[in-house]
Parts: C-alpha cells; sequence; structure tokens
C-alpha cells in the first residue's frame, strides 16, 4: 500500500489534490492511504513517526515554507518529494532540494495525472530492489528481505525465518549470504546467526532480542561490530 501525504495550507485545494488522487489510484485499483496535512509542522511531526512513500509538498506556507520542509525530508529519508505550486517560476529554485516533479497548479488535470504514473512506477521499483532470489528444496523463491527477520544455519540448510510466514529451507553458506545481504540491513550476530536490524529489540551482553522476542546469541568477538551496524542502520530510519 502506497502512504501518501498532501500538505497545503490552502484548505480548498488539499481537498482537490486528496480527492484527485484517491480517485486516480482507486480507478486504478493501486492501494493507497492519503493522509492530508493543512500545517507543515503536523505534517513533519506525523512523517517523524511514520514515513511516506510520497508527500505532495505546496511551497509558499506559512511558518514553515515547502523548501524548509523538503530540506527536513531529505535529509531523513528517500520519500519521494512533489512540489505543487501556482508559482511557476520557482520550479528553478526548486531543483537544489532535489523533488521528483514539480506540479504547477494551473495545469493541475495534466500534471497530476501524469506524476501519480511516474509515483507509483518509482515506488514499484524500489519495491523491486529490495527482492532476493532464494534456492529452497523447492525452486526459487523471490522473497521481500524487508519481511526476513533473521536467517540461521540448520543442520546442512539455511532456514530463512519470513515474518507472520513460513521459513524457508535454503542452499548456500552463511558467509555468501551475509556478502550478498550486507547492503540491506544485515548484520551476521554469531557463526549461526545473520540477523535484519530492522527487528531487533534490544541489545544486550552476549545476546540480542527481535520484536517477536525471539532470543539470538552475539558472539564476544562480533558484539561491537553488531552495535555499530545496528546504530547506522538506525541513522538511515530516523
Amino acid at each position: 500500500m502506497l502512504k501518501i501525504a498532501v500538505c497545503d495550507d490552502d484548505e480548498t485545494m488539499l481537498g482537490v489534490l486528496t480527492d484527485k488522487i484517491s480517485e486516480t489510484y482507486n480507478q486504478d485499483s493501486i492501494a493507497c492511504e492519503i493522509r492530508s496535512f493543512l500545517s507543515g509542522e503536523i505534517f513533519l511531526n506525523s512523517h517523524k513517526e511514520h514515513p511516506f512513500d510520497v508527500v505532495f509538498l505546496d511551497i509558499d506556507m506559512p511558518t514553515i515554507s515547502g523548501f524548509d520542509i523538503a530540506e527536513q525530508v531529505n535529509n531523513a529519508d528517500e520519500t519521494l518529494i512533489v512540489f505543487v505550486t501556482s508559482h511557476d517560476e520557482l520550479v528553478y529554485s526548486s531543483i537544489k532540494f532535489r523533488p521528483f516533479r514539480f506540479i504547477r497548479k494551473n495545469y493541475l488535470e495534466t500534471e497530476l495525472s501524469e506524476t501519480l504514473t511516474d509515483v507509483y512506477t518509482e515506488l514499484m521499483k524500489r519495491n523491486a530492489a529490495s527482492k532476493f532470489m532464494f534456492q529452497t528444496k523447492s525452486g526459487e523463491v523471490l522473497a521481500d528481505l524487508n519481511l526476513v527477520e533473521y536467517i540461521e544455519i540448520f543442520g546442512h540448510w539455511l532456514l530463512v525465518h519470513i515474518k507472520d510466514n513460513e521459513s524457508l529451507e535454503c542452499y548456500g553458506s552463511l558467509s555468501d549470504m551475509e556478502h550478498e545481504l550486507s547492503n540491506y540491513g544485515f548484520v551476521r550476530t554469531h557463526k549461526s546467526y545473520l540477523v535484519n536490524c530492522r527487528y531487533i529489540y534490544s541489545i544486550e551482553k552476549n545476546q540480542i532480542v527481535l520484536d517477536d522476542k525471539t532470543v539470538i546469541p552475539v558472539s564476544r568477538y562480533k558484539a561491537e561490530t553488531v552495535k555499530d551496524k545496528f546504530r547506522s542502520f538506525l541513522r538511515r530510519m530516523l
């Protein structure tokens, strides 16, 4: 499901944008959750708690401008920013904030439709990038790495534990898997375990505890590496 924010201090325009986005994606059977914000400050507070995939952002707002908001969003994550404004001349000033698109309110009908198509395509590309092909007993399985909690050696197999799903029994070595998944937030905690940092609840002396209370051992000589990797992961998420 796409998580979409619309932020504009003009209540009428806010309603028009929200309705048009919802209508377009519903027609295409694309699931989305849209939240509307009349205040940039309220949007930022909400975004920090639960980041959005894309924000449609008015530039000219009181107290905090769309450019100021975009700067904070860019510093924190990879949320797509779509500027929506009646000031055509600001298109050049907006470039340094790396917007995904720039919509002129006078051309809303045509430019919004094109932008929504491009937003969906881009987000689907990003989602595909988090997929990984596991070689299992029954054949190849394409899994979302964001849902893989941890991987452990199980006899002569690798057991891939997937959130709210059955585990996969896979071919391969944990060292090879560690190398392939290092850029996806996975850390080797022990000779027999590779853990997804997004599911770590706490790091204790000789173990880590996951969100579901699963306890994973941490080797003494890997303890600092695990902490450093987890801190790095948190910096990217916050």
